[in-house]
């Protein structure tokens, strides 16, 4: 059968990607099974196309099987915004939505337009769903599925158990080469994604990976991960793994493997920093693959901010990963959750731990309950916005504190505090000559460096979340 894999298009709201825009792994990865058992496979990004021409794209495709991605809870409406045009252009297309969210919460997708949300890993549920339609077999026969009927959701059941990570076939990169060099991470272009290992035995209060997993962790060899990092083409990698080197022996391995292959990239990953603590020696081996920069969970400073959202680590672990990262000279992002609860004192007390320990590359995400978390069973009944686009961690959706206004002019102080630290620790005429060096050698354009500067305006401006909110009431007053 012809299949058609859709990423919906971009909102224009203020968000995760205007700091990262990486391609739609998952997509790749189910076409990547789906090719060999002899189904031809297409897959659009509508983020870079546009809804219209990336429709248009699909159309001429004439997929029998349309299977849209819905990640992130902000991408709610623009799925389903996708499943109607899809059926609006073919009424016979059988529509499925699968992903994180769609997984974490499938009774919100009971909608005319899409046929069937798959719970669980596409991989295992989309190859049997596609023989069943192919062959006019009855689908509550294909465990995974969320069918849609007239009279409710059908459950088919769990999804077949997963499989070692080895026995996937490779991701279906080939499918997305037209729009491989728009990814990125910050100034990082072009970029691609590599998965070594999925889930994650912790189990923070905020998050849903664990939930999706249902706490399993399952890591590729690593001869398979030198294997698929010999297919990509792109000098950066982001690693996906929620926690790499979870596996400290397997760390080990895997560098040694790829300093054996002869690989060199720039590898973005994302750890804990009590691993950093333990092992800075599996760190420093890393650090010879190539270029590498760490993503930290840091999310509060003190032990009791960190038991408030179930971290399962300590204050003294954060500062000493960051040490040790100095003494190695590999640079690093630390990542803050920033509660609506917050007072003046909690704001004053991170900008003052940010400057204290130069902590200048830092991101703050705003504790945003995701439906399907153990935080969102907590607060749900708080929850004060009905518009999913402003799940978007940088909206508070919770009562705060402080008046709405206030809360936002802390939060966009935050960002201002954390280029005044950069300012202090590498110079304002540094900073600029890197960013001009980048210019010139090619590794950024100026498209990138205009969006990185208005970024950097748009975050530190209180009006720009104000704005978010006030364009969401007129939205949900016009539904």
């Amino acid at each position: 059968m012809d299949v058609a894999l859709l990423k919906p298009p971009s909102s224009g709201i203020l968000g995760l990607e205007m700091i990262t825009f990486v391609e739609p792994l998952g997509l790749e990865c189910v076409a990547g099974t789906l090719e060999p058992e002899g189904h031809a496979c297409a897959i659009y990004d509508l983020r870079i196309d546009g809804l219209e021409a990336g429709m248009e794209k699909c159309r001429r495709f004439a997929p029998q099987v349309v299977g849209i991605q819905c990640n992130f809870t902000t991408e709610r409406y623009r799925t389903i915004q996708v499943a109607k045009e899809v059926k609006r252009q073919n009424p016979g297309v059988f529509v499925v939505v699968g992903g994180h969210d769609a997984s974490r919460d499938p009774g919100w997708f009971r909608d005319p337009s899409i046929d069937a949300v798959a719970v669980g890993d596409g991989e295992e549920i989309m190859l049997p769903l596609v023989d069943a339609l192919e062959r006019d077999r009855d689908l509550k026969t294909v465990p995974g599925l969320r069918l849609n009927r007239p009279h409710g959701q059908e459950d088919t059941g769990h999804a077949p158990s997963r499989r070692s990570l080895d026995d996937i076939p490779l991701p279906a990169r080939h499918l997305l080469a037209d729009y491989a060099p728009h990814y990125f991470i910050n100034f990082r272009k072009p970029l691609a994604l590599l998965e070594t290992a999925r889930g994650c035995p912790f189990k923070c209060n905020f998050c849903s990976v664990w939930k999706f997993h249902e706490s399993t962790f399952r890591e590729k060899s690593p001869q398979q991960v030198v294997k698929e990092l010999a297919s990509i083409e792109a000098p950066n990698i982001f690693i996906t793994d929620d926690i790499f080197w979870m596996n400290v022996r397997r760390g080990h391995e895997l560098a040694d493997a790829i300093k054996a292959s002869g690989i060199r990239k720039f590898f973005t990953v994302q750890t804990r920093t009590d691993i950093i603590c333990r092992h800075p020696e599996l760190i420093e081996k890393w650090a010879e693959c190539g270029d590498l920069a760490i993503f930290l969970g840091v999310e509060k400073v003190d032990d009791a901010g960190l038991a408030s959202v179930n971290k399962k680590n300590t204050a003294s672990n954060n500062e000493r990963a960051i040490s040790i990262l100095k003494d190695l000279g590999v640079g690093f992002t630390c990542n803050f959750i920033v509660d609506p609860s917050w007072d003046y004192e909690d704001f004053t007390r991170l900008r003052e731990w940010i400057a204290l320990h130069g902590t200048y590359n830092s991101g703050f995400s705003v504790l945003t309950p995701l439906p399907g978390t153990d935080l969102w069973k907590d607060v749900e009944a708080d929850v004060n916005v009905k518009d999913w686009e402003l799940f978007d961690i940088v909206h508070t959706v919770l009562p705060t504190k402080l008046p709405m206004d206030e809360f936002y002019s802390e939060y966009s102080r935050l960002w201002r505090t954390a280029l005044e630290v950069r300012y202090q620790h590498r110079g304002k005429a540094r900073t600029y000559f890197q960013l001009g060096a980048a210019l010139a050698t090619g590794r950024i354009g100026w498209g990138d460096a205009k969006r990185g500067w208005n970024l950097a305006k748009e975050l530190s401006q209180p009006q720009t979340f104000l704005a978010g909110h006030a364009r969401s009431a007129q939205q949900q007053a016009v539904l």
